[in-house]
């Protein structure tokens, strides 16, 4: 009878009974709840296979319409279909099934999922962690900012814990779909998610209990589960951690099992797609994680006070770096403070630690800040082990606050055309235009009054260090009539004026103008660190044949560097 069961609902799905790798639930750690996560072939990589676009139209019809029967949730951001496992099947043949029409990307169970640790009895201690990753030396220089949001999906949070509660921003509810704006409960039914919260992003300096990685975040929880149990579906882990970052988080980590689940590291590069980043616990079951890599999310294993991996933690391949995970003592669900061991607390560590870095520098990208965290890991073995090893926030501030601008020198300022009338190259950097550099427009035939000036600024860089040069300045014109000011840098590769914006004035009317170069740089940066810019003010002929001044003064030409370099 079951086997006759499932025949006639794969046949009304039009499949095929095919073996694949075999799924196995393992209670308390990852269990089946009757649906899929599945992925159709995406675009790209239908047409990198030489797939023709009417093939691809119809395979991907072809992938929505099997399942259509069966869907119960489409997750646009991810191209990913939450659908109910057939009756009288199971998540194995179905998934099977599924994955033989060379439709889909993947097809795995949307597993329930727990917690990678509870916190034990409150009692409090030295938090040992600090010293390890170089947060007291990181917070001589930098302990987070009040203007950005950290967040972690996880089992709820203690609302009034007196190290948690001033920090607080509203969160979400993802198994119930409501943000807590509108009714979302957030409130911790489990213990673990204040003790994660915690250990990222306690209230630090302010005389009470334990400090965070970072001390002065906006603290955002997305809860996963009304289960007192602590379990929740992949599906709803997923959609908290995207939520939070379309919601103004930059970093959010999840503490939970099943990190080799496809889905991760979907959502992890659709995160990055839109400016945040994803960290995800790598497992207490020591297990070698050598099948996978996700590409885009930053899976996170638990060191020890003496830089070993802990006897529980994941490890290998799919690990990309480590974060102190034994005996961490943060937040606890009865208000008071408690130690607690797993990749469940070293994954919130390691986000303070990278919400630190990037708060440091918001400008940073994901990928620029990525590259800083990584590089910035202290070696504590082999990387077939540790990833890129165990995380140095010290390291990471100090490598970030390179990157912040830094003001280069204005050394010359020349006429190009008219004639010099006033002024120097100390007017130039001047606060006010009162004192300027000024060029006596003159005719130029077919066009009106020209007048126009060069300002040279000198880098202490060379270009292939350089990440941005911006450039602004203060002008006007004498001219009664409106005049625009076009503004160029110099291309040494093309020996060319470059036109970058241009902007209108009267008489009399100040004006700024700005911008930035951020892509080959080492074009208009020349060997000696100089970079050209020309303000050149025209007034139609139509309008005026008077002879007017261009007046430039509070130029100011700053620069970044790229994040490798010191």
């Amino acid at each position: 009878m079951y086997k006759r069961s499932l025949l006639v609902s794969l046949a009304v799905l039009g499949l095929a009974s095919v073996s694949f790798g075999q799924f196995t639930q393992v209670k308390g750690v990852r269990e089946f709840t009757g649906q899929l996560i599945v992925r159709p072939k995406q675009v790209s990589n239908l047409m990198d296979s030489g797939v023709s676009f009417d093939q691809i139209r119809l395979r991907r019809t072809r992938a929505r319409s099997r399942v259509a029967p069966m869907i119960f949730r489409y997750i646009p951001q991810t191209d990913e279909y939450v659908v109910r496992v057939p009756i009288g099947a199971n998540e194995n043949m179905y998934a099977s099934s599924l994955l033989a029409t060379g439709d889909y990307e993947y097809a795995h169970p949307n597993w329930r999922l727990f917690p990678t640790a509870t916190p034990d009895d409150p009692r409090y201690a030295q938090q040992w962690h600090h010293p390890v990753i170089g947060s007291p030396l990181a917070w001589n220089l930098w302990t987070g900012s009040s203007t950005r949001t950290i967040a972690f999906c996880d089992t709820g949070i203690k609302t009034s814990h007196e190290d948690l509660k001033n920090l607080r921003v509203p969160g979400y509810n993802s198994e119930d779909k409501l943000a807590e704006s509108a009714g979302g409960l957030v409130e911790d039914i489990n213990g673990h998610g204040t003790h994660v919260s915690g250990c990222g992003a306690a209230q630090g300096n302010n005389g009470i209990g334990v400090s965070g990685v970072g001390w002065n975040f906006k603290v955002m929880h997305c809860r996963v589960t009304n289960s007192t149990g602590g379990g929740a579906s992949l599906d709803n882990l997923m959609d908290a951690a995207r939520w939070a970052i379309e919601h103004g988080a930059k970093t959010a980590s999840v503490s939970y099992s099943g990190v080799d689940a496809d889905m991760i590291g979907t959502t992890g590069t659709y995160i990055k797609s839109i400016g945040g980043l994803m960290l995800y616990a790598a497992g207490n079951d020591n297990r070698d994680l050598s099948g996978f890599r996700h590409a885009d999310t930053i899976v996170v294993g638990a060191s020890t006070e003496t830089d070993g991996k802990a006897g529980f933690s994941a490890y290998g391949r799919g690990c990309t770096l480590f974060a102190p995970g034994q005996n961490i003592l943060s937040t606890t669900m009865d208000g008071g403070y408690g130690f607690a061991s797993g990749t469940s607390m070293a994954t919130p560590v390691a986000n303070g630690a990278l919400a630190t870095i990037w708060s440091v520098n918001p400008d940073l990208t994901p990928n620029e800040v990525s590259d800083i965290f990584y590089s910035t890991c202290d070696n504590i073995g082999p990387s077939s082990i540790f990833g890129y090893g165990r995380i140095n926030v010290y390291k990471g501030v100090n490598l970030a606050l390179a990157t912040l601008a830094k003001d280069a020198t204005v050394t010359a300022v020349a006429p190009v055309y008219g004639t010099h009338s006033g002024g120097g190259l100390s007017d130039v950097k001047d606060s006010s235009l009162v004192s300027s550099y000024n060029v006596r427009g003159r005719i130029q035939a077919g066009v009106g009054p020209v007048a126009s000036a060069s300002v040279t600024g000198t880098i202490p860089a060379v270009a292939s260090e350089l990440r941005t040069v911006s450039f602004t300045a203060a002008f006007n014109s004498d001219s009664l009539a409106a005049t625009t000011v076009f503004v160029y840098v110099w291309n040494n590769a093309t020996s060319a004026w470059e036109l970058q914006g241009s902007r209108g004035t009267y008489g009399g009317v100040n004006n700024t103008i700005a911008f930035s170069v951020r892509s080959n740089i080492s074009s208009y940066v020349n060997a000696g660190g100089n970079i050209n810019v020309m303000f050149r003010a025209v007034t139609p002929a139509r309008l005026s044949q008077n002879l007017s001044n261009l007046r430039v003064s509070q130029v100011k030409v700053r620069y970044t560097k790229n994040p490798s370099t010191p």
